[in-house]
């Protein structure tokens, strides 16, 4: 069978992997902070705040520590503000001004770890906090949230307190609640195809300047998402401290998605399973460098019908199974594949022995159908069938001509099912399947029964 594909977008290698800068941000603890001005998720709507960081500083306040700010939204006051901190037990917490819930693994060990506050409005359980990949707590809070459209800020509370001490990567505003198989599939890698991800409301990557070095006019962080990039405030921007440094190492693996729209299917990248179903398919690209790719195949599948019913009761008659009512066709000639004139309809009648198809076009899509024969075509009209007894029949048939004369038996969809010469003028058919056949002999035809 023959088909004919619309052109699937390119997306493979060359597209995807690519150099990146590993930079993350010191903040001092004093005065560092980035400001936006807007961003952040209002109201009491899902939303999702992941970030990288590293510390070594004293969270706890009764034990002589600061609470440690990576990122605020909103204005303060009780139910007005979304704060990712840590806080007790040197752990993450989210607050909303008001209350709050906390996790117990402590995190200020001065080793990179990856943080996650997540919010679903309509779960019964609304509130999650993932470190390093696992969930590690759940709750929901006696303040009703109501987050205030304002400001973002990265290391600091939106009052003006409560700096964060160490260095913040990776930092990803969502307006939805991420799953943890989502959270777990991306957090290790630095997102790639980013405009495909129509629920990343904001994204920095952090990987501006010259590690340590002087870095005097690069006080913007890029939103690499959207368009609310943020200013650099206190920094020194030169030295170790206070300045752009070395990041969270996520070359390793890179993640993208892409949309690829085909008729029928698409067999996978490694030629080994054909994907003839709409849906979503993973795979992981390795390349000679060690560096993996992981992309997200949004697969959507045009299927079209291409079987073809036979009909041989009278004149023979071709129809494609195909229904939709989008749909529209043209006859060919299988043998030269040389169109049909004027045979664009579903059905077509054929005029000469020989092969036939009907290319299907449906959606930007366009596929042949399967091929249907027909080599009686000519013959005098069932003239037969008076030469023939008995019929219907349940083993020989006999056949008034003379012997050794060429026998061919069809089924109605004009498939060859027997050949032979007649002996003792009758023929055996009783290991034909019980159906109605067209049978031809020196150029005549009958109809007969077979029990």
């Amino acid at each position: 069978m023959k088909k004919f594909y619309t052109l699937i977008a390119a997306l493979f290698m060359g597209s995807i992997l690519f150099s990146q800068n590993t930079n993350a941000l010191h903040f001092d603890g004093v005065d560092d902070y980035i400001s936006f001005p807007t961003g952040g998720v209002s109201g009491a709507n899902s939303r999702t705040v992941e970030a990288w960081i590293r510390t070594d500083a004293n969270c706890v306040p009764n034990q002589g520590g600061v609470q440690q700010t990576i990122v605020d939204m909103g204005t303060f006051g009780t139910g007005t503000r979304y704060t990712v901190n840590l806080l007790w037990s040197n752990s993450i917490r989210i607050e909303v001004g008001g209350s709050g819930l906390s996790a117990t693994q402590a995190i200020n060990d001065s080793s990179w770890h990856h943080v996650v506050a997540v919010y679903k409005a309509n779960a019964v359980t609304k509130h999650r906090l993932y470190i390093d990949g696992a969930q590690v707590a759940t709750g929901n809070l006696s303040t009703t949230m109501n987050t205030s459209a304002g400001g973002l800020v990265i290391g600091r509370r939106t009052d003006g307190t409560n700096y964060f001490n160490g260095d913040i990567d990776e930092v990803r505003v969502w307006n939805t609640a991420l799953t943890t198989a989502q959270i777990q599939a991306r957090y290790q890698k630095e997102l790639c195809g980013i405009q495909n991800f129509g629920s990343l409301k904001h994204y920095y990557k952090l990987n501006q300047g010259t590690p340590d070095g002087s870095n005097t006019f690069n006080y913007t962080a890029p939103d690499s998402k959207g368009t609310n990039d943020g200013t650099l405030q206190g920094f020194a921007l030169s030295g170790s401290s206070s300045n752009w440094t070395y990041g969270q190492n996520l070359n390793s693996t890179l993640y993208d998605t892409t949309q690829i729209d085909v008729c029928m299917g698409m067999w996978s990248p490694d030629q080994s399973t054909y994907w003839d179903t709409t849906g979503a398919y993973i795979w992981t690209y390795a390349s000679a460098n060690g560096c993996d790719s992981i992309v997200e195949i949004n697969l959507s599948v045009t299927q079209i019908d291409t079987s073809v019913a036979v009909n041989f009761s009278g004149a023979p008659v071709f129809t494609s199974q195909e229904s939709s009512p989008s749909a529209s066709f043209q006859w060919v000639n299988c043998a030269d594949s040389t169109l049909i004139s004027g045979a664009t309809s579903p059905s077509y009648s054929p005029t000469a022995n020989g092969c036939y198809a009907v290319i299907i076009s449906k959606d930007s899509c366009s596929v042949w159908s399967s091929t249907v024969s027909i080599a009686n075509i000519g013959l005098e009209e069932f003239s037969l069938e008076g030469s023939i007894y008995p019929n219907p029949a349940t083993d020989n048939i006999h056949i008034n001509l003379p012997e050794g004369t060429p026998i061919r038996i069809y089924s109605l969809s004009g498939e060859v099912v027997m050949q032979e010469k007649l002996s003792n003028k009758s023929v055996n058919v009783a290991h034909l399947p019980s159906s109605v056949y067209i049978i031809e002999a020196a150029g005549q035809r009958a109809r007969i029964s077979i029990l």
